[in-house]
């Protein structure tokens, strides 16, 4: 048997020192301390009864912050990237008809998304900084016609935060779901997932997503 020819690196038998930093960006940010003292809790299986109490809270805390009484709540254990993937992957078939509203970086990621898996994505485009009328989407839904309407509610490439008021009814009335990107805006920007009118056709459905 050969020797060890590499050795330990010395790098990693010192203990890491991370100096305390105020940061005051959008992200990443301080943790609180009862979320650092949270952290240090014993580790347990993801059978244990406390995991699906841990859950069940998780559950009732995302339906508070989107003011929803959905059952069908959930948490994505990833990105808001990999939620959005989850959300069009799990609601588009290839052919079907999808519209994203771009008025940046997400809704491009969006359409690309749908492209990729077959979907005939159509866009309507504002210009950085810009949004869409209530009159712009209706006439985008009617003649498209899609089954997936994206719009990203905080468009962080931009800065943009999109009106939602009025676009729930338009989903409705045109048969389609309807995706929002939240990710950059929830917690600092109100979403009402219920009174936006997510809840009013069992048919269509209403997500929004964070990291």
């Amino acid at each position: 048997m050969s020797s060890i020819s590499v050795p330990p690196p010395k790098c990693l038998q010192k203990p890491l020192t991370v100096p305390y930093r105020h940061m005051f960006g959008p992200g990443p940010s301080n943790v609180p301390s009862r979320i650092l003292k949270a952290g240090v809790n014993p580790v347990i299986g993801h059978m244990h009864p406390e995991i699906f109490e841990i859950m069940n809270d998780i559950k009732s805390g995302i339906q508070y912050m989107f003011q929803t009484q959905n059952k069908m709540t959930l948490a994505v254990s990833g990105t808001g990237h990999s939620a959005m993937e989850c959300a069009i992957f799990n609601a588009v078939e290839p052919g079907d008809s999808v519209l994203v509203a771009v008025n940046g970086i997400w809704g491009e990621r969006a359409a690309e998304m749908a492209e990729r898996i077959g979907a005939r994505v159509n866009t309507i485009v504002a210009p950085p900084g810009g949004c869409f009328t209530i009159e712009e989407m209706e006439k985008a839904l009617s003649k498209h016609r899609p089954v997936l309407l994206f719009v990203a509610h905080g468009e962080s490439s931009t800065g943009v935060l999109h009106p939602l008021d009025g676009i729930g009814q338009l989903c409705h009335k045109y048969n389609c779901l309807f995706l929002v990107d939240s990710v950059a805006s929830i917690g600092g920007a109100p979403v009402y997932m219920d009174q936006q009118g997510a809840l009013k056709n069992p048919a269509r459905c209403f997500h929004g997503f964070c990291s």
